[in-house]
Formats: C-alpha cells, structure tokens, sequence
C-alpha cells in the first residue's frame, strides 16, 4: 500500500491526462499529491497551494527528501497562481462547500482537468458543478482507513447537467461495489437523521425517502 492511502491513490489515477504540464496541488497539506504526481511521471512540472505557511514549510523539506522540484504558493485556493498555465489541478480533503467556492473564484478550472475529493456536502459540491457548466467524468468510491470517500474527475465543458435528487447524494455513476455500498451506508444514516428533521417540521418525505430505499439497496448487497 502506497503511504498517501487509497483516497489518494485514486485521485493520482484520476490525474492522467495529455500534455499534462503543469499540475496545482490545491490546499496542498504535505505536499505528497505533487510529489507523486512527478515521480510517476503524471505531469512534467508541479506547483503547491495552502493557505498556511506551515503545510508549505512541511511540503519543501518533504520535496527535497523525494527529490524533486515544486513551487510552493501561499494562497487562499488558486488566487495566487490563478494566471498560471494550469491543465490539472486537484483539491482534496477539504469540505465540499469550500472545494465549490475555490473552483467557482478560479478561471484557471475552466480549463484544467480538476480531481476534487470532498470530505463532506458532496450533495453541494455535485450541485454547484452541474449548475455551472462543470462535468463529473468519473466519481470513483473508495475506502481509506476505514472510512468511505467519493473523488471526483471533472472539467468544464460550460453544459449544463440534469440531476435528480439521488443524484446529488450518491453522484451519477454507482457501479456496485463494497467500496460504494459503504459510502451509501454513510449516506443512510445522514439521511435517516435529516428524515426526522422533515417530520418534526411536518414537510414532504418523498424525495428523502427515495434515498433512503435506494442506500438500503446498495448496503445489502455486499
């Protein structure tokens, strides 16, 4: 097993692409995303975002013990290097509210191929996504340190996506796997507590129902 875990690995995968030359690690903690990203030859040059100086000061002694050469920015999301040539970018571990504003201020994401994991509200992030023209090419489920996460590949193509509101909790893509089934057993338990909220405020169940019986589906099968 890598050291950056599965959740990573995946967004690593996700990352490939053509002519991929300068990859942005946004929020870039360690800097370990970047790292790997040279190493395995993901994207010939790297640079790394964090809105605190600390992450940036671990990120160089980390780059300089693997050997390689990354620029480091202190910024809040891309708005220090929103000018730069940027063709993939990822934003990890962070909620899904912010990972939304970040893409929604930058103008480098209209163009970059974006990796996004989001650590909660992904129901936010798919909506803001679909409403603003971005589209999630592959949302792949996995399990790190025994918790299930979404990560999602997504570039702008300035189209609008339809959705329904299974969508939104459980994305478009949800090939039956053990790594999907316990993402949807997460989402049960949210939604089950939210259910009790609608009740007590006596409004419509229907569409929070349908989520509810789709996750006890998925977390039977496996």
């Amino acid at each position: 097993m890598s050291y950056i875990g599965t959740r990573l690995e995946a967004a690593l995968s996700l990352l490939k692409c053509e002519n991929n030359t300068l990859f942005a690690d946004i929020g870039s903690d360690h800097a370990f995303l970047a790292i790997e990203a040279l190493k395995r030859g993901i994207a010939s040059q790297a640079i790394a975002a964090d809105i605190n100086e600390q992450p940036l000061l671990k990120g160089r002694e980390n780059a300089a013990l693997h050997g390689v050469k990354i620029d480091f920015y202190l910024s809040d999301g891309f708005k220090a290097i929103d000018s730069f040539r940027i063709t993939s970018a990822a934003v990890c571990g962070m909620g899904g509210e912010l990972i939304a504003r970040i893409v929604g201020e930058s103008k480098a994401c209209k163009s970059a191929l974006l990796v996004l994991q989001p650590m909660s509200a992904q129901e936010e992030l798919r909506r803001f996504l679909w409403d603003s023209g971005y589209e999630i090419f592959t949302e792949r489920f996995v399990i790190d340190a025994g918790k299930p996460y979404t990560v999602m590949q997504v570039k702008f193509t300035g189209v609008r996506t339809e959705y329904g509101y299974i969508d939104l909790y459980l994305g478009r893509e949800r090939a039956q796997s053990p790594e999907f089934s316990a993402y949807c057993k997460r989402q049960l338990i949210a939604a089950e507590k939210r259910r009790l909220g609608i009740i007590a405020r006596g409004d419509e169940t229907s569409l929070i129902d349908s989520l509810i019986e789709y996750c006890q589906t998925q977390t039977t099968s496996f």
